[in-house]
Protein backbone atom coordinates (compact mmCIF):
# COMPACT_ATOMS: atom_id res chain seq x y z
CA UNK A 1 0.00 0.00 0.00
CA UNK A 2 2.43 2.38 1.05
CA UNK A 3 4.87 1.88 -2.08
CA UNK A 4 1.35 2.21 -4.33
CA UNK A 5 0.32 5.60 -2.78
CA UNK A 6 4.04 6.76 -2.86
CA UNK A 7 4.67 5.73 -6.72
CA UNK A 8 1.29 6.49 -8.17
CA UNK A 9 0.00 9.49 -5.97
CA UNK A 10 -3.87 8.32 -6.60
CA UNK A 11 -6.79 10.66 -5.30
CA UNK A 12 -8.37 7.92 -3.40
CA UNK A 13 -7.34 4.38 -3.20
CA UNK A 14 -9.63 1.92 -1.71
CA UNK A 15 -8.89 -1.30 -0.24
CA UNK A 16 -10.76 -4.28 1.02
CA UNK A 17 -9.87 -6.95 3.11
CA UNK A 18 -7.26 -4.98 4.90
CA UNK A 19 -6.74 -7.78 7.71
CA UNK A 20 -5.59 -4.31 9.94
CA UNK A 21 -7.46 -2.10 11.96
CA UNK A 22 -7.91 1.63 10.51
CA UNK A 23 -5.61 2.69 13.34
CA UNK A 24 -2.86 0.57 11.76
CA UNK A 25 -3.13 2.00 8.65
CA UNK A 26 -3.08 5.63 9.95
CA UNK A 27 0.34 4.50 11.55
CA UNK A 28 1.59 3.49 8.05
CA UNK A 29 0.51 6.46 6.23
CA UNK A 30 2.10 8.87 9.36
CA UNK A 31 5.42 6.84 9.30
CA UNK A 32 5.79 7.22 5.94
CA UNK A 33 5.14 10.80 6.20
CA UNK A 34 2.28 10.11 3.03
CA UNK A 35 -0.36 13.35 2.75
CA UNK A 36 -3.70 11.03 3.07
CA UNK A 37 -6.66 10.99 5.33
CA UNK A 38 -8.39 7.53 6.32
CA UNK A 39 -11.82 6.01 6.90
CA UNK A 40 -12.38 2.43 7.52
CA UNK A 41 -14.15 -0.64 9.40
CA UNK A 42 -11.67 -2.56 11.41
CA UNK A 43 -10.93 -6.40 10.06
CA UNK A 44 -12.67 -8.82 12.40
CA UNK A 45 -9.73 -10.98 14.19
CA UNK A 46 -7.28 -11.81 10.74
CA UNK A 47 -10.48 -11.09 8.17
CA UNK A 48 -12.17 -8.41 6.16
CA UNK A 49 -11.94 -4.75 6.96
CA UNK A 50 -12.62 -1.90 4.81
CA UNK A 51 -10.50 1.59 4.05
CA UNK A 52 -10.75 4.38 1.92
CA UNK A 53 -7.45 6.91 1.80
CA UNK A 54 -7.64 9.91 0.10
CA UNK A 55 -5.60 12.90 -0.80
CA UNK A 56 -7.19 16.26 0.80
CA UNK A 57 -5.44 18.52 -1.79
CA UNK A 58 -7.97 16.42 -4.14
CA UNK A 59 -10.89 15.76 -2.46
CA UNK A 60 -12.67 16.61 0.58
CA UNK A 61 -14.94 14.60 1.54
CA UNK A 62 -17.46 16.13 4.76
CA UNK A 63 -19.54 13.19 5.64
CA UNK A 64 -19.36 9.42 6.21
CA UNK A 65 -22.22 6.41 6.55
CA UNK A 66 -20.69 2.88 7.16
CA UNK A 67 -23.09 0.14 7.30
CA UNK A 68 -22.07 -3.12 7.41
CA UNK A 69 -19.75 -3.98 4.68
CA UNK A 70 -19.80 -0.73 2.95
CA UNK A 71 -18.39 2.44 3.71
CA UNK A 72 -19.60 5.84 2.03
CA UNK A 73 -18.27 9.52 1.85
CA UNK A 74 -19.60 12.42 0.31
CA UNK A 75 -17.86 15.54 -0.45
CA UNK A 76 -16.13 17.23 -3.39
CA UNK A 77 -13.32 17.46 -5.67
CA UNK A 78 -11.02 20.50 -4.75
CA UNK A 79 -11.39 23.55 -7.16
CA UNK A 80 -15.13 22.51 -8.05
CA UNK A 81 -18.52 22.36 -6.91
CA UNK A 82 -19.17 19.12 -8.05
CA UNK A 83 -20.09 16.40 -5.09
CA UNK A 84 -18.63 13.29 -5.36
CA UNK A 85 -19.53 9.65 -3.44
CA UNK A 86 -17.02 7.31 -2.82
CA UNK A 87 -17.75 3.83 -1.41
CA UNK A 88 -15.80 0.89 -0.59
CA UNK A 89 -17.21 -2.51 -0.13
CA UNK A 90 -16.44 -5.59 0.85
CA UNK A 91 -19.77 -7.71 0.08
CA UNK A 92 -20.87 -10.95 1.66
CA UNK A 93 -19.82 -14.46 1.33
CA UNK A 94 -23.19 -16.11 2.32
CA UNK A 95 -25.66 -16.44 0.24
CA UNK A 96 -27.94 -15.50 3.27
CA UNK A 97 -26.83 -11.77 3.34
CA UNK A 98 -26.00 -10.71 -0.38
CA UNK A 99 -29.80 -10.01 -1.03
CA UNK A 100 -29.61 -7.07 2.13
CA UNK A 101 -26.27 -6.04 0.97
CA UNK A 102 -27.62 -5.64 -2.72
CA UNK A 103 -30.38 -3.60 -1.40
CA UNK A 104 -28.37 -1.31 0.60
CA UNK A 105 -26.00 -0.41 -2.71
CA UNK A 106 -29.52 0.68 -3.91
CA UNK A 107 -30.22 3.08 -0.67
CA UNK A 108 -27.06 4.17 -0.92
CA UNK A 109 -27.98 5.27 -4.74
CA UNK A 110 -31.32 6.79 -3.91
CA UNK A 111 -29.02 9.28 -1.12
CA UNK A 112 -27.47 10.38 -3.61
CA UNK A 113 -28.87 10.35 -6.97
CA UNK A 114 -27.14 13.52 -8.05
CA UNK A 115 -23.58 13.35 -7.28
CA UNK A 116 -20.78 11.35 -9.13
CA UNK A 117 -20.33 7.69 -7.45
CA UNK A 118 -16.92 5.92 -7.50
CA UNK A 119 -17.29 2.62 -6.04
CA UNK A 120 -14.38 0.16 -5.13
CA UNK A 121 -13.80 -3.37 -3.57
CA UNK A 122 -15.26 -6.97 -3.60
CA UNK A 123 -18.61 -7.23 -4.06
CA UNK A 124 -18.41 -10.90 -3.53
CA UNK A 125 -20.41 -11.43 -6.57
CA UNK A 126 -19.93 -12.32 -10.29
CA UNK A 127 -21.61 -10.97 -13.07
CA UNK A 128 -21.23 -14.26 -15.16
CA UNK A 129 -19.64 -18.14 -15.19
CA UNK A 130 -16.36 -16.45 -17.13
CA UNK A 131 -15.72 -14.57 -14.54
CA UNK A 132 -14.33 -17.82 -12.06
CA UNK A 133 -12.50 -20.92 -12.26
CA UNK A 134 -12.65 -23.61 -10.60
CA UNK A 135 -14.42 -24.32 -7.45
CA UNK A 136 -18.48 -24.16 -7.74
CA UNK A 137 -19.53 -22.76 -11.23
CA UNK A 138 -22.91 -22.57 -11.31
CA UNK A 139 -25.61 -20.26 -12.10
CA UNK A 140 -27.25 -18.28 -9.32
CA UNK A 141 -30.00 -15.60 -8.79
CA UNK A 142 -27.32 -13.70 -7.95
CA UNK A 143 -25.23 -13.02 -10.92
CA UNK A 144 -29.41 -12.15 -12.20
CA UNK A 145 -29.52 -9.63 -9.19
CA UNK A 146 -26.28 -8.25 -9.44
CA UNK A 147 -26.12 -7.72 -13.13
CA UNK A 148 -29.64 -6.00 -12.20
CA UNK A 149 -28.28 -3.88 -9.65
CA UNK A 150 -25.41 -2.51 -11.77
CA UNK A 151 -28.22 -1.78 -14.98
CA UNK A 152 -30.47 -0.10 -12.64
CA UNK A 153 -27.38 2.06 -10.60
CA UNK A 154 -25.69 2.92 -14.01
CA UNK A 155 -22.77 1.77 -12.92
CA UNK A 156 -19.81 0.91 -15.30
CA UNK A 157 -18.18 -2.20 -14.42
CA UNK A 158 -14.52 -1.49 -14.99
CA UNK A 159 -12.87 -4.41 -17.22
CA UNK A 160 -9.39 -5.78 -16.01
CA UNK A 161 -5.84 -5.30 -17.77
CA UNK A 162 -3.86 -8.85 -17.26
CA UNK A 163 -6.59 -11.31 -17.80
CA UNK A 164 -9.79 -12.38 -16.23
CA UNK A 165 -8.83 -13.88 -12.92
CA UNK A 166 -7.32 -11.28 -10.55
CA UNK A 167 -7.63 -13.38 -7.38
CA UNK A 168 -6.98 -17.03 -6.64
CA UNK A 169 -7.16 -19.52 -3.50
CA UNK A 170 -3.07 -20.14 -4.00
CA UNK A 171 -3.95 -23.95 -4.58
CA UNK A 172 -3.09 -26.18 -6.98
CA UNK A 173 -4.66 -28.60 -9.00
CA UNK A 174 -8.46 -29.14 -8.95
CA UNK A 175 -8.68 -27.50 -5.38
CA UNK A 176 -7.76 -23.97 -6.79
CA UNK A 177 -10.14 -21.31 -7.49
CA UNK A 178 -9.50 -18.14 -9.28
CA UNK A 179 -12.05 -15.09 -9.58
CA UNK A 180 -12.32 -11.49 -10.94
CA UNK A 181 -12.62 -8.98 -8.09
CA UNK A 182 -15.11 -6.17 -8.69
Amino acid sequence: MKDKLKKEKPSIMILQETKISVQQIEGIIDKNKLQYEVMGQDAIGSAGGIAILWNPNDIILDSWTSMSRVLTGLGRIVGTKEQVVISGVYGPPSPGEKENFINSMKIIRRLYLEAAWIIGGDFNLIRSLEEKKGGIRKMDHFMDKFNEMIEDLRLVDIQTINGICTWNNRRGGKNQIASRLD
